[in-house]
């Protein structure tokens, strides 16, 4: 689980479809991951190697990107590809049809965010 910015990440080395990726990551205690900022994305495709990787980003019935937490994805990166789940390939995100089998890639706040957390409560 390297860290970066307040979160972890996991890399499997299994494959699944998208909505068996996000069960296998919330049995870790994450989600598919969300990435919010150019400096993630590049620490994520450091650390990811050759293989595509899902993450936590899907297109609903109305063509809107969504993230696993809720929110509207602003498309702020270009998503490549005609199908609803997206993933990472070598170069770019790009999107596929959602029973197929990749890799998947969960985040989750690190341990101390999580311990601040619970001993600040807002």
């Amino acid at each position: 689980w390297p860290g970066f910015q307040g979160k972890c990440y996991y890399f499997s080395e299994s494959e699944s479809n998208w909505t068996t990726s996000q069960e296998s990551c919330e049995a870790l205690g994450a989600s598919l991951a969300s990435i919010s900022t150019m400096d993630e994305l590049t620490f994520i495709k450091r650390y990811k190697g050759q293989a595509n990787h899902w993450f936590g980003l899907r297109k609903e019935k109305n063509e809107s990107w969504w993230w696993t937490n809720g929110t509207a994805f602003n498309n702020w990166f270009e998503v490549r590809g005609g199908g609803p789940c997206a993933y990472l390939n070598q170069e770019r995100i790009s999107s596929s049809l959602c029973h197929t089998k990749k890799n998947w890639l969960c985040s989750r706040a690190d341990d101390y965010v999580l311990w601040k957390q619970k001993a600040y409560p807002e």
